[in-house]
């Protein structure tokens, strides 16, 4: 099941959002009809149903009580490439769109992680459209289509020594990551953070538990960053493609040189 924003608007570049583990794509949606409202100029978001069913997750009743079925990322046996990879693939071809992003809820963020690992290792079947991510209270580990990038069971040596070792592989692409400094998950929040490269991570606290930003304010500073993301990936292809072009680096000075004056 795919999810559209209530005025699809084609024209906009959009953002891959993927559910917490328990939830939907529908009631993604509703969790992040604030988010939505904030970036409706910017973006179009579309929300994918995960392939597994299961029990409500944290926080999901009784509000959303027989709005299943309820769904997650990964199986008993960790996150399934031949189910989970096609899912996605398939969505983001029928909707057409031009996606840009990937963000991700909880669980969710877990796999966005791990999607743009995937192209930051340039693996063939990477999604090379997602130039950034935005993770809003993420667990830990991260989920890896592939268990050659992350082994499918956390076990204890991979929450002590595993990043630590791939320090060098680390996630580059940027990202903005939200803390719920009263979310029972925060100290996961935290160690899913440490997969990132500092530089190129923006954190976020929020005083909230494990659920989207509520007030207004938190909100509208997320959505900043989002669309501050979105513009610098922009600016860089942008370059990359001024770059290639035998004239390319006379414009980029040109516009360097009007930008100062």
């Amino acid at each position: 099941m795919t999810v559209h924003t209530a005025i699809p608007k084609p024209d906009l570049p959009c953002l891959l959002c993927l559910h917490g583990g328990g939830t939907s794509a529908f009631i993604f949606s509703i969790q992040t009809r604030r988010l939505q409202r904030a970036l409706a100029k910017h973006f179009r978001l579309v929300f994918v149903d995960g392939p597994f069913e299961c029990p409500a997750g944290p926080g999901v009743l009784p509000f959303f009580e027989g709005m299943g079925p309820y769904r997650r990322w990964i199986n008993e046996h960790g996150c399934d490439e031949d189910k989970v990879r096609p899912l996605l693939k398939q969505t983001m071809a029928e909707d057409g769109g031009n996606f840009v992003g990937v963000l991700g809820f909880s669980q969710g963020a877990r796999l966005a992680l791990g999607l743009l690992h995937e192209r930051q290792e340039k693996r063939a079947e990477a999604f090379d459209e997602f130039g950034f991510g935005v993770f809003i209270c993420g667990t830990y580990p991260p989920l890896g289509l592939s268990s050659a990038l992350f082994p499918v069971t956390p076990t204890a040596q991979f929450e002590s020594q595993y990043w630590e070792e791939r320090h060098g592989n680390i996630l580059s692409i940027p990202t903005v990551q939200v803390l719920g400094v009263k979310d029972p998950f925060v100290h996961k929040s935290r160690l899913l953070s440490q997969c990132s490269d500092p530089a190129s991570t923006t954190i976020l606290k929020f005083n909230m538990g494990h659920h989207l930003p509520v007030a207004p304010a938190d909100t509208q500073r997320l959505a900043n960053k989002v669309i501050t993301l979105h513009q610098n990936y922009q600016h860089d292809l942008d370059t990359c493609k001024l770059e290639q072009h035998p004239k390319g680096l006379e414009q980029i000075a040109v516009a360097e040189i009007s930008l100062q004056t």
